[in-house]
């Protein structure tokens, strides 16, 4: 398969799992009326379960109800957070997820026959403990900060590709030559008709009587394009001084000084050639522009054309697994003396361990590979007020995101992701400066903060280095993030046999994906470090 082919088959497969996604939870809870969730629970489980049948949840047998409404109430929560919605790469890959795990319930189908058995999957407890996996995989995605800050695939198995997309100049026209790279930030003359190009700049002795002004078009793009008539316009020092009369002569006139100075010359608008000529050498320094009308009914071809570069990158998935085990004495002397279930603690241990180390070795990678750095002196001048003085770190922060649009050429600056320290200098800011998260209440845990400066998602990981922040660019459509996540195979429980030891173990094992983005992944990363100011 082409990589064009890969790029539109992935586009359109998460774009359509994606709408799926929303179609089975996001529609079912919206009042059709005023466009707001729906607050009563028993009428949106009523409504979940209308859109059930034909849905990837139909497939989870009894279990469907619950997980569906699991990921429903989870998709509210943050919805109501973030006052947006997930991503459609999130959404994708929450349902690729979904469907890898049900695929399992297939003995044999997809995987090395006997991982089943090992994952006991093929009885009832299997099934249980599978909705419960399945239950967890949308909220666990959406309450991990990383995935604002990175693209999240739909992982496969064995491997996953990720593409980028260029637009490629297909004619030499204008600015541009034929192959040239046409960048988000590009801001010159290509499908316009209407050009104006320099042809010089005046010494105090040229006048163009020896073609020190002309423009051949030949010349100039390589290829002859004939011009309008009526449509040439001469320029000295950005103003029009001089125009063809539609029979290839040039005239005008205009005065310096106290001077008058007459524009003549030539126009073969079958040759793309103009030839002007000053009476009065332009001084020096002095530009000379000339505008012109490309005549593309008189010859087609000229018109511009763009193309498009696919290239590809093959991503692998990585491995996380953690085991634990409790012995049949403790497991016996907990549920006798304190009616506790130390099997289901170890489970609940292990998967929150390996939940949470998702968004720290994310995080880790994210701080590993950001490129540059900007510092902020935080210390309060004595000619300033408190929150004079953080209108400073606004300024700054500009320019980080002005920074960054320039580098990615998606985006400039989403989101901040402070350490504990940065983050009380944010929380100190008053309103509108500082808006924190309806309900906030920190947590040890990376987590969402609020709104800083009301443009700027803040987060806080505290486990991070004191005073140094991570700002991120993100862009809307896949792809367009730095760092790439994506589960194949969400956490499956492994139970082994009991041995002559008498323990009870088992063991947490998922595959998925925790990459640097192969096409300029680095781009999308700065750290702002907040310093003292020097005594």
């Amino acid at each position: 398969m082409s990589a064009r082919d890969g790029y539109f088959k992935r586009e359109a497969d998460i774009s359509e799992r994606s709408q799926h996604m929303k179609d089975c939870l996001l529609i079912p809870m919206i009042d059709d009326g005023t466009g707001k969730f729906i607050m009563d629970q028993r009428a949106v489980n009523e409504r979940l379960e209308a859109v059930t049948g034909n849905s990837i949840y139909e497939a989870a047998g009894k279990g469907a109800a619950t997980i569906q409404a699991s990921h429903g109430r989870a998709l509210r929560a943050y919805c109501n957070l973030y006052g947006r919605m997930p991503s459609d790469d999130q959404l994708a890959a929450a349902h690729k997820a979904m469907e890898n795990v049900l695929a399992l319930s297939i003995k044999g189908k997809t995987l090395p026959g006997g991982i089943f058995e090992s994952a006991e999957m093929s009885t009832t407890e299997g099934i249980i403990m599978r909705d419960r996996m399945i239950a967890l995989i949308l909220p666990v995605l959406l309450v991990t900060v990383t995935a604002n800050m990175t693209t999240a695939i739909p992982g496969d198995f064995n491997q996953s590709e990720i593409f980028r997309i260029r637009r490629i100049a297909g004619s030499t026209f204008g600015d541009l030559t034929k192959g040239q790279v046409i960048g988000q930030n590009f801001n010159g003359q290509y499908p316009s008709m209407d050009q104006r190009h320099l042809v010089g700049t005046g010494n105090g002795t040229k006048t163009g009587s020896s073609h020190e002004f002309k423009l051949d078009s030949a010349t100039k793009f390589s290829k002859v394009m004939p011009f309008k008539k009526k449509s040439i316009k001469i320029l000295h020092d950005r103003n029009i001084v001089g125009q063809d009369n539609g029979d290839g002569t040039l005239f005008g006139s205009f005065t310096i000084g106290g001077s008058t100075v007459t524009v003549t010359g030539t126009v073969n608008y079958d040759s793309g050639i103009v030839d002007p000529v000053f009476s009065t050498a332009p001084a020096t320094g002095i530009e000379v522009h000339i505008g012109v009308d490309i005549n593309i009914e008189k010859d087609p071809t000229l018109i511009p054309l763009v193309d498009h570069e696919m290239d590809s990158r093959v991503l692998y998935p990585h491995e996380a697994a953690i085991a634990g085990n409790v012995t049949l004495q403790a497991l016996w002397g907990l549920r006798r003396e304190f009616n506790l279930n130390a099997d289901n603690m170890k489970m609940l241990a292990m998967r929150n361990i390996l939940a949470a180390d998702k968004d720290r070795k994310v995080l880790r990678d994210l701080y590993f590979y950001s490129k540059d750095e900007r510092s902020w002196v935080m210390t309060v001048p004595d000619t300033l007020y408190f929150q004079e003085h953080y209108e400073t770190l606004r300024i700054d922060l500009l320019g980080i995101d002005q920074v960054l649009m320039d580098r990615t050429e998606v985006s400039g600056l989403v989101g901040i992701v402070a350490d504990a320290a940065s983050s009380i200098v944010f929380r100190s800011l008053k309103e509108p400066f500082f808006s924190p998260a309806p309900g906030y209440r920190r947590i040890p845990q990376p987590h969402y903060v609020g709104k800083l400066f009301g443009v700027w998602d803040l987060y806080e990981d505290p486990n991070g280095i004191p005073y140094e922040s991570l700002c991120y660019a993100r862009g809307r459509n896949p792809g367009e993030s730095g760092y790439v996540t994506g589960d194949a195979i969400p956490a499956l429980s492994f139970k082994h046999a009991m041995m002559r030891d008498l323990q009870y173990k088992d063991t947490l094992w998922e595959l998925g994906y925790r990459d640097l983005n192969p096409f300029n992944g680095r781009e999308y990363f700065i750290k702002l470090k907040m310093v003292p100011a020097q005594q």
